[in-house]
Order: structure tokens, then C-alpha cells, then sequence
């Protein structure tokens, strides 16, 4: 298949489990959805083409920039490349969310952390990590300090 049409197949996903997310963040069914449906399936799709891109002959390494962009120049490690984004800033918007949940922390609070987590990986990562720690009155800490942050 061509990579234009996987590269839109990968968006499209992408962005319709970003919208059920917002809207469904708050039911249990979502997240075994969008991890054991989307996240896996992202997954493979990373698997596979970043193997393509890297088996194929491709100069690089990870010591400097440079290597780095030499790494990339093959399509099929481009669209791995991609994907890897895709699947870790949804799965880190679905850390955010079901922490939002556990921690009753705003809708209205939580919608832009979403939405920068979606836009801008880390950013919202980093916005939400700040109101979690103004609501506890606390700095802002190491997410998993306490074994309760991985309750429901």
C-alpha cells in the first residue's frame, strides 16, 4: 500500500480516538478500547515500517542530529517516526485523562491539557502535571511517586 494512504489511514485513527477521548473520557470503556484497539494497532504499524526503514541500508545512528535526519530519510522510517508520536501522545493523553479522573480534577481544566497533549505532546503533558500539582498544593513532582497514582 502506498505511504501517503497509511500515513492518512494512521491520522484519521489518530484523530478519531483524540475525539472519543475528549468526549468519553469519563467511562471505563474508552481506555481498553483505544489501548487494546488503537494503541496496539499503532504499534504494529510502527513496527513495521520503522523495521523497513532501518533494515533497508539506511546511514545514521542516534550520536548527533545529523545521524539522526541521515536515519530519517527513508520514508518508511519517516511514517515509523510518525507513528511513534501518534501512539505515545495518545497514550499519554489516556495517562492524563484517567489521572484527571482519579484526582477529580476540572473537565474544563482538563480539555486544554488534552488538546496541547494532542497538539503538542509534552506541552500538555507538562500543563496538566502543573494543575495536578496546584490542586494537591504541592511542586510539581515525579508523577508515580505513590502507588495510589496507578489507581482507577
Amino acid at each position: 500500500m502506498e505511504l501517503e494512504v497509511i500515513f492518512t489511514i494512521v491520522n484519521t485513527v489518530a484523530l478519531l480516538s483524540w475525539v472519543l477521548l475528549f468526549a468519553f473520557y469519563h467511562t471505563h470503556w474508552v481506555y481498553p478500547t483505544l489501548f487494546s484497539g488503537v494503541i496496539v494497532f499503532l504499534a504494529i504499524v510502527y513496527l513495521y515500517y520503522i523495521s523497513v526503514g532501518f533494515t533497508g541500508g539506511a546511514e545514521g545512528g542516534f550520536n548527533s542530529l545529523r545521524e539522526v535526519r541521515m536515519l530519517f530519510q527513508d520514508d518508511h522510517a519517516l511514517l515509523g517516526g510518525w507513528v511513534h508520536y501518534l501512539a505515545f501522545d495518545l497514550f499519554v493523553g489516556m495517562w492524563v485523562a484517567k489521572d484527571s479522573l482519579y484526582r477529580k480534577i476540572n473537565r474544563w481544566l482538563l480539555l486544554p491539557c488534552l488538546f496541547l497533549t494532542f497538539m503538542l505532546g509534552p506541552v500538555g503533558l507538562l500543563v496538566y502535571l502543573v494543575i495536578r500539582a496546584m490542586k494537591a498544593g504541592e511542586v510539581v513532582q515525579y508523577p508515580f511517586a505513590k502507588s495510589t497514582d496507578f489507581a482507577p
